[in-house]
């Protein structure tokens, strides 16, 4: 397989533009240090004696995508103050190709930490992956909350068996937020990761896609969305009684997704199963009265804890994304 060090030679000509004249580096000044961390990248990915077939799937391909031009890279000046600084975009311009945008802040740490460079590249081709290969579903379902959880539990999952296969055993050092996720992986199948990224309960949420994807007719389906609302409801009081404060925060997630989540849900049951295309505007959750009622009475429960809650995760954000 070719290196990426010449493939860059054409690909880095497309390159945002900054009109942040305070950045004392510019372009020229980073352009080398991507190519740099690429091949680096490259090398350690091939180094492993470590493979894993999930993570050497999605890579290989988009390296593949990016020897053909399918994919660019892009480094964006302005994204310099934490781990959010790299992103897949799709359709980025008039060429209608989609990108990898790496941010400053990744470049600038490159040398003292090369790891979060590598994990979050795994990450973003593992969104890029996707694109290409359900872009339909990709592009169809952009704006659909469950779906987007889906897709970033997808990405930190391959990004924390790509740390679990290929950084531990190289020995390479790690960050704190790549000892965090592999923490996460290996401890609740990355729900605590999902949780700060998503404000969402992924033990729920793949509750409720196991009765989204289940044979039963949508009346049955919706009927076990509501057994399980009203199950909720008959345990809320013992949330104050909990001692533990993470814990507390994964219980009241669970609630907060029922409520923000069950629209939508409710929704891709019936398009599902009628197979046909529903306007969102026309509709309601409220043609199933028993799950709308229990609905309502969950959001107005929890909605008590909503300001702990968010500020719970903006602390959590900005300690996992700043703490390297």
């Amino acid at each position: 397989m070719k290196r990426f060090t010449h493939l860059l030679s054409i690909l880095l000509f497309f390159i945002l533009p900054s009109t942040v004249f305070a950045t004392p580096k510019t372009l020229n000044d980073y352009e080398p240090i991507l190519r740099n961390a690429l091949t680096k990248f490259e090398t350690v990915f091939k180094s492993s004696p470590k493979k894993h077939e999930l993570v050497e799937q999605k890579v290989v391909f988009m390296m593949n995508q990016a020897l053909k031009g399918e994919v660019t890279f892009l480094i964006d000046l302005n994204a310099n103050q934490d781990l959010s600084a790299m992103g897949f975009v799709d359709f980025y311009n008039e060429n209608k190709k989609p990108a990898i945008v790496v941010g400053t802040f990744f470049l600038d740490q490159f040398d003292k930490n090369p790891t979060i460079f590598y994990s979050a590249l795994v990450h973003e081709f593992t969104h890029a992956y996707d694109f290409f290969n359900s872009q339909r579903y990709f592009l169809y379902y952009k704006n659909n909350r469950i779906v987007k959880a889906l897709f970033e539990a997808d990405a930190y999952a391959v990004e924390s068996l790509f740390i679990q296969n290929y950084l531990v055993p190289q020995k390479i050092k790690l960050t704190k937020f790549e000892t965090f996720l592999l923490d996460d992986l290996e401890k609740s199948s990355l729900s605590k990761i999902i949780l700060i990224n998503q404000t969402l309960s992924l033990p729920l949420l793949h509750t409720f896609l196991e009765i989204r994807d289940s044979k039963e007719t949508i009346e049955a389906k919706v009927e076990s969305l509501n057994v399980i609302g009203e199950n909720l409801l008959s345990k809320f009081d013992t949330i104050q009684t909990l001692k533990d404060f993470e814990n507390k925060m994964e219980i009241i997630s669970i609630y907060f997704t029922y409520s923000i989540l069950l629209d939508q849900l409710v929704y891709d049951i019936e398009q599902k199963e009628k197979e046909e295309t529903i306007d969102p505007e026309t509709f309601s959750l409220s043609k199933y009265p028993n799950v709308s009622q229990t609905r309502k009475q969950i959001s107005e429960k929890v909605n008590q804890y909503q300001k702990e809650f968010e500020d719970y995760i903006i602390k959590e954000n900005k300690r996992i994304r700043t703490e390297i």
